[in-house]
């Protein structure tokens, strides 16, 4: 019988439609069979476009990862009736609109080596076509994406984010937000690879394990399964990959290029030098630092400072004007004042915080660019670097890369990061967002290309005052600890202006953050208060008005 997809409910005509051209992608045609023996039928190859679809693996070269050291596999036409496909149904406690699967079964010298299933799952708005391979005890061997057809969330492909899903078995939860993490601005399409994967163990469940292994074999072959040779391609070799740590602002500072030139791990140790010589400027825990000294001596007239101390006081200004003063380099002492720079820690008495903020903050910063000098106007001013200095250091050590002719590689600071390049698998690097109530736990996962990103959160550093927990960053304007956010992180340009804008975005909330990310382009932030769902703002990956 014939079945238009117009036909169909609207839930699954895009699937209906998907399944139509898989199958037509997975039988061989007449032709090709004609032409092959019956063999599989001419796929485009691999990376290669239409107008509607990413095609990134073949049916042979998807089954060659799905049975490693097979030399071939069972294709079985897998067709269920109404009553199985409604069991199926109610186990997955969704509808179903496959009425069959193409279900292949690996041969290791003529024995069961495992089970693989191509299918179809509805990503936003198009299916993705994957591969789910599972062990001959149901557990998830291998999952890839062969087909991907929407326009944006195709990160999904990516081997860090399926790799989650290898090892799951039917009595996982196989969800985001539980055992899975979800890549930022591809959420529909993480569902709809948690839920293909589902769907396999499900069948695989119901229909094939617990037979016995050659029964099972002979079975498929009397229901006219036919034999698929293998390839056995040699896989591409991995980027070589060069990494460098150092103990930088008290921090360690991680560098990892892709390379593998005569000239990588020089410039990796190249590029660490690059932000342990930006410490010995910005350093405010160091008295021999240039700050520490203009800290000292700027209150008594204009210090002539380095072309590096001028950049951070050239940054910070931009920084503190575009943000109305919600990201200040210039409350050291408030901060030393809550004991959040060592010594006892207190709660400052309101007349002691309204000196300070009446006294210090960056509006007490006379810098002149053209003459490179400093000089404090209030008396309470002392410059500290804590919520641009980690960005500045990765900025140096990215400056070092790319003079070095490096393209591919990560600055990582912790709390702050840049990426040159698409990482190993040119889907972006892939940089995990804390979720601050379980720090131990991630929210999701941004794949970062050619960008920095930078997160500010209340967990990672509080001080005790009669029995209650403070969070280190201060609402300059207040001069108390902002404890209305958990966390807030920003995608920007550069690590400086991400370290920066994350400071800001979480002192002022999103409403007025989101106006200060509107000021450069591309820019985009991720806030996380307590108790609420994470709110995505600008260019941030899944928002509603991303450019990215």
């Amino acid at each position: 019988m014939a079945c238009t997809v117009a036909s169909l409910p609207r839930r699954f005509r895009a699937l209906a439609a998907g399944c139509v051209t898989l199958l037509a992608a997975l039988l061989p045609s007449p032709a090709a069979a004609a032409g092959t023996g019956g063999g599989p039928a001419a796929a485009p190859a691999r990376g290669a476009r239409d107008e509607t679809a990413e095609v990134l693996l073949t049916k042979v070269q998807a089954l060659d990862l799905a049975f490693p050291g097979c030399s071939a596999a069972l294709e079985l036409r897998f067709l269920l009736d109404d009553a199985a496909r409604a069991r199926l149904a109610t186990a997955l406690r969704r509808d179903l609109a496959e009425k069959g699967f193409l279900v292949y079964l690996g041969l290791r010298d003529g024995r069961l080596d495992g089970f693989a299933v191509i299918t179809n799952e509805i990503g936003k708005t198009e299916p993705i076509t994957l591969l789910v391979a599972a062990e001959p005890d149901g557990r998830v061997r291998r999952c890839a994406v062969m087909v991907y057809r929407e326009s944006h969330g195709g990160e999904v492909r990516s081997r860090r984010f399926l790799a989650q899903l290898e090892g799951r078995t039917l009595a996982d939860p196989i969800q985001i937000h539980r055992d899975v993490i979800h890549v930022s601005g591809a959420t529909l399409s993480s569902v709809a690879l948690c839920e293909g994967t589902r769907k396999v163990l499900a069948l695989l469940d119901h229909h094939f394990l617990g037979r016995e292994p050659g029964e099972l074999l002979a079975a498929a072959r009397r229901d006219g399964a036919k034999e698929i040779a293998l390839q056995q391609m040699t896989p591409a070799p991995a980027p070589v990959r060069v990494e460098g740590r150092r103990l930088v602002m008290g921090s360690e500072l991680a560098v990892v290029a892709l390379d593998g030139g005569a000239g990588t791990h020089a410039a990796v140790q190249a590029a660490l030098s690059a932000a342990e010589a930006l410490d010995a400027v910005l350093s405010d825990w160091r008295e021999e630092s240039e700050l520490s000294a203009a800290n000292r001596t700027a209150a008594a007239g204009p210090v002539r400072v380095s072309a590096p101390f001028a950049d951070f006081l050239a940054g910070s200004a931009a920084l503190w004007r575009a943000t109305d003063g919600a990201f200040d380099p210039g409350i050291g002492e408030l901060v030393r004042a809550w004991g959040f720079r060592g010594g006892a820690s207190a709660r400052p008495a309101p007349e002691q915080l309204a000196a300070l903020i009446a006294g210090g903050g960056f509006a007490g910063v006379a810098f002149d660019p053209a003459a490179r000098t400093l000089a404090f106007t209030r008396p309470h001013v002392r410059l500290d670097p804590g919520a641009i200095g980690k960005g500045m250091a990765v900025d140096a050590a990215v400056a070092v890369l790319r003079e070095r002719g490096i393209g591919n590689a990560l600055v990582d600071f912790g709390s702050t990061c840049r990426a040159l390049g698409g990482g190993e698998e040119g889907a972006g690097w892939p940089i995990l967002i804390r979720d601050p109530a379980h720090p131990d736990r991630s929210l999701e996962v941004v794949m970062l290309r050619d960008a920095a990103l930078s997160t500010s959160g209340g967990y990672e550093k509080t001080v005790e005052i009669d029995g209650e927990r403070f969070p280190h960053l201060l609402d300059p304007r207040t001069g108390e600890p902002v404890r209305t956010v958990a966390s807030a992180s920003v995608i920007a340009a550069t690590a400086a202006r991400a370290d920066g804008l994350s400071t800001a975005l979480f002192v002022a909330g999103p409403e007025q953050g989101a106006a200060f990310l509107a000021t450069w382009p591309a820019t985009g932030g991720l806030f996380v208060a307590p108790d609420a769902a994470p709110r995505r703002l600008c260019a941030w990956p899944g928002s509603a008005c991303a450019t990215r």
